[in-house]
């Protein structure tokens, strides 16, 4: 039967080595094979079958690596066991579409080497791009996101973005079906090759050549970041709201006590309160920040007045010791279901499942903050999985990325992991340093090729300081030009299609015109010897 046996356990393999790439697991050799065995089953198989075996392996795919998707809805969002339960396998049905119309083409296209070979790896970044924007976007499980832990191909994400290493792994894959099937050219082979040469021989320079001591280095910024590990379930109890400030003052405390630093960092949400509506809290916030004589980053819900019907916002400020409040950013790219409801008149009666969900309303654009010699930007949680955001505040002039996030909502699972390795990405793609601070962890400090400068593990409360090097003022080619390559898949993978179903339709004119013809010579020759044997 071939590689794994059947067609149908071969999706259920490639489903799984998908996943095997992302943590828990972190197997990175696995996405460069994940592919291969549907690919080489696809020449069995009608178009139909194989859209439905690529629905197979996406849905496996998406349900093994998003399961913590259940414990968040069931925990927080007070729904049974069942319906959480479909809430994941909804959501993995619409992700393992773009897988079906992958596998789709690769059955269409088998028959030709450039395109199952090169047209592919393009598609697949087509498709990966436009569920990045679609619906709101959800790029969370892109495949070049496997290679986290391989640095020579991470560092290159400051040219094409997580989409360049994702072509270069499906790639792979494709050339290893081909040899695996013997249906492949020399030539495409040596050329696959020579493009992970570059990629490699790029990464290695890059990153030696930010181990190069510059010229004129900038003051670090010197950086505690405060992990208060409050439990998700108390989080918003009035009688846990002073413990939990009290927990950020002494740790705050702690931060500043041996060596003075030049900024404290606190995760989202971690002032449980609305500012400046709740007096005490407001005031004991305030007495913090001058106890401790350093400017506080955190977030903090935010009240916007609205005649009867206020309106929320999710923000971070800056708070000063002398000043007070001096600057805030509100989140832009709103986690749905969770900060609001899309199409909300459709879906009215989620409101009733999900807890204050559709209350929250985003925030109109990037602020940069001025910060000593530095400019910081600052993405709020889901943020930091849409490059785009990342991005737009480096080109507004942020030299620092600070990301707060409450990540106490997956708990003991594979999420906080992904997160941090999606939050990574961003630093390598703005060649800037990264500050990521999590309620209950993982808090970490990236410099600009992606390494980690300080870390705090889950679920404890402590600090960590770091000195922060900004980046330069000379933006990378990414941030300068974003997602050209993802534009430039895009663009070939529809010339492919239109390629690919004209040459399809030439052929079968050709097919149906032989098949005609030897029908025709067949019926011709079957009459002349049936009139010859009647004229005897």
């Amino acid at each position: 039967m071939g590689l794994l046996g059947s067609p149908w356990t071969a999706a259920c393999a490639t489903g799984l080595l998908l996943s095997a790439g992302f943590p828990s697991w972190h197997y990175a050799f696995a996405g460069w094979i994940a592919l291969v065995p549907l690919l080489v089953h696809l020449d069995k198989v009608s178009f139909r079958t194989a859209f439905s075996l690529g629905f197979l392996a996406g849905f496996l795919h998406h349900l093994t690596t998003l399961y913590w998707i259940t414990y968040v809805v069931s925990r927080y969002g007070n729904l049974p066991a069942a319906l959480s339960t479909a809430v994941l396998c909804l959501l993995c049905a619409y992700l393992a579409l773009y897988h079906a119309l992958f596998f789709a083409a690769a059955q269409r296209w088998q028959r030709s080497q450039g395109l199952e070979v090169w047209g592919l790896p393009c598609l697949w970044i087509a498709l990966e791009w436009g569920r990045a924007h679609l619906l709101t976007g959800f790029p969370w499980t892109n495949v070049g996101y496997t290679q986290t832990t391989l640095t020579p191909l991470l560092q290159t994400a400051d040219l094409a973005g997580v989409y360049g290493v994702g072509w270069l792994v499906v790639l792979g894959n494709t050339v290893l079906a081909r040899l695996i099937t013997r249906r492949f050219a020399l030539s495409h082979v040596c050329t696959a090759a020579l493009c992970a040469m570059l990629f490699v021989g790029y990464g290695l320079w890059r990153q030696k050549s930010f181990e190069i001591p510059r010229q004129d280095p900038p003051q670090p910024l010197e950086v505690a970041l405060v992990q208060g590990n409050i439990d998700q379930s108390v989080k918003w109890d009035p009688e846990y709201q002073k413990a939990t400030l009290n927990i950020y003052e002494n740790l705050s405390q702690a931060a500043v006590q041996d060596k003075p630093v030049d900024l404290l960092v606190w995760p989202e949400t971690a002032a449980p309160f609305f500012y400046g509506y709740e007096d005490i809290p407001t005031r004991k916030l305030h007495d913090i920040a001058t106890s401790v004589n350093v400017p506080i980053l955190l977030g903090i819900p935010w009240v916007i007045p609205d005649g009867a019907s206020p309106r929320l916002q999710n923000r971070a400020v800056l708070l000063h010791p002398d000043h007070g409040l001096v600057a805030f950013y509100a989140k832009r790219h709103l986690v749905p279901f969770g900060e609001y409801v899309p199409l909300k008149r459709v879906l009215f009666f989620v409101e009733k499942l999900v807890v204050a969900a559709g209350d929250f309303v985003p925030g109109k654009g990037p602020s940069v903050f001025p910060f000593k010699d530095t400019s910081v930007g600052v993405l709020i949680c889901y943020e930091a999985i849409f490059p785009e955001l990342a991005r737009d505040a480096v080109r507004h002039g942020a030299r620092v990325l600070v990301n707060l996030t409450n990540d106490a909502w997956f708990g003991r699972t594979a999420a906080p992991y992904q997160h941090l390795d999606i939050a990574r990405w961003r630093a390598v793609e703005t060649r800037v340093p990264l500050v990521r601070c999590a309620n209950t962890g993982i808090s970490a400090v990236f410099d600009a090729t992606g390494k980690t400068v300080t870390a705090l593990p889950l679920n404890v409360a402590a600090t960590a300081k770091a000195a922060v090097f900004p980046g330069t003022k000379t933006p990378s080619f990414y941030v300068r030009y974003g997602d050209v390559f993802a534009w430039g898949c895009t663009l070939t993978a529809l010339l492919c299609v239109v390629y690919g179903e004209r040459a399809r339709r030439r052929r079968f004119s050709k097919d149906a015109f032989w098949s005609l013809s030897k029908n025709s010579l067949a019926a011709s020759f079957r009459l002349e010897t049936a009139e010859r044997r009647k004229g005897r």
